[in-house]
């Protein structure tokens, strides 16, 4: 759950204290790079209210005008061909010599349903719900703590409960991350290796599916709140899979299944502070067999100035829900105070790297 600026402004903001900044080609002063990385906001708010009005899906036929699109979206003509017109400015449409507007690469995949959309991301980072937590960030900085409350009247997972609507575009977005990462995870992993894989807190299967996908021989096993498992078993069996899969609901500060050879945690940690990420996988490792594997897969903090998603993720997980993105050092820390061996960390080419770790020996 993050929302990143454009590249661009990520890296004018970690050369501004240097005085000048080489941006697209430019010299730029501190204070110019400041105003350009603070108006990031800007290109999520513009994109998702394309996306909410869905002018992505009315181009799928072909390139229109702004004022036939707007006739067809009862839009406004002139706002409707201004959000176009800024939208194409970041490679979100394309307007043709014509005077009509088209897809792009970037803007089909805001178009719904299709083959690695992103319509559903979109929609949940650019969400006011979302935006509101965010304008917390500073109030979290000074105490340390989550900011959903103050900003939603609630925690961030009983407000998902709560508003239904904006639970079920996070639930899909979070779907579509699973996918997202997938093949630069499958490229350095071999799932094959496994008999019986337990994905705990696996949401709706996705990346359950996508393993056993790679692994036809292996059986699987979802761990999810029982809110969370009639949508489990419908992904799974739209995949598939289901034949080859167990589901059970229940929590993973409780309990976890005592009969996989390969236990895999994404994005579950990070939701977490270390004392609750430690009781997490305290829980694990009671029920892990001898022999077993935990992967847990995660972003990796790296050291220096660099841009890095996780940079981003750690404060979205601070404001959200109190949680931390953590480092090399701190994954080695947390794995081995909990009865872990030391872990062997696989990056990949997405922002998630594989941390992999097995149950200590007893001396």
């Amino acid at each position: 759950m993050t929302r990143l600026p454009p590249t661009r402004l990520l890296q004018a903001a970690a050369a501004a204290r240097t005085g000048l900044q080489r941006l697209t080609g430019r010299m730029v002063p501190p204070e110019v790079a400041l105003l350009e990385l603070t108006t990031g906001f800007i290109a999520t708010r513009t994109v998702y209210a394309a996306a909410e009005v869905g002018l992505a899906d009315a181009l799928a036929s072909g390139p229109r005008t702004s004022a036939d699109l707007a006739t067809d979206l009862g839009t406004d003509p002139d706002a409707t061909h201004r959000l176009l017109r800024a939208c194409a400015a970041w490679g979100v449409f394309r307007q043709r010599r014509d005077g009509r507007f088209e897809l792009t690469p970037a803007a089909d995949r805001l178009r719904a349903g299709t083959p690695g959309s992103m319509r559903e991301v979109v929609r949940m980072l650019g969400h006011p719900a979302y935006q509101r937590v965010w304008g917390e960030l500073a109030g979290s900085v000074r105490t340390g703590e989550a900011g959903a409350e103050r900003a939603l009247g609630s925690s961030m997972w009983d407000y998902l409960e709560q508003d239904r609507g904006f639970g079920e575009t996070f639930d899909a977005a979070m779907t579509r991350l699973s996918a997202l990462d997938w093949p630069m995870v499958e490229a350095v992993y071999d799932f094959s290796r496994f008999r019986v894989i337990a994905d705990v807190g696996g949401g709706h299967g996705q990346l359950l599916a996508l393993m056993l996908g790679a692994a036809p021989e292996a059986r699987g096993i979802l761990l999810e709140q029982a809110s969370m498992t009639a949508g489990a078993q419908e992904l799974l069996a739209r995949e598939g899979v289901l034949e080859r899969c167990e589901v059970r609901a229940g929590s993973f500060f409780e309990t976890a299944p005592d009969d996989a050879d390969l236990y895999v945690l994404r994005r579950v940690l990070h939701d977490h502070d270390d004392e609750r990420a430690a009781a997490v996988l305290t829980t694990l490792r009671g029920h892990m067999p001898p022999g077993a594997t935990l992967l847990v897969m995660e972003g990796v903090v790296p050291a220096g100035n660099g841009p890095h998603l996780s940079k981003a993720l750690d404060l979205d997980m601070l404001v959200f829900v109190g949680g931390r993105e953590r480092t090399e050092a701190q994954w080695h820390a947390l794995l081995t105070s909990t009865g872990f061996e030391p872990p062997r960390i696989v990056p990949t080419l997405s922002s998630v790297s594989l941390v992999e770790s097995t149950p200590r020996r007893s001396p």
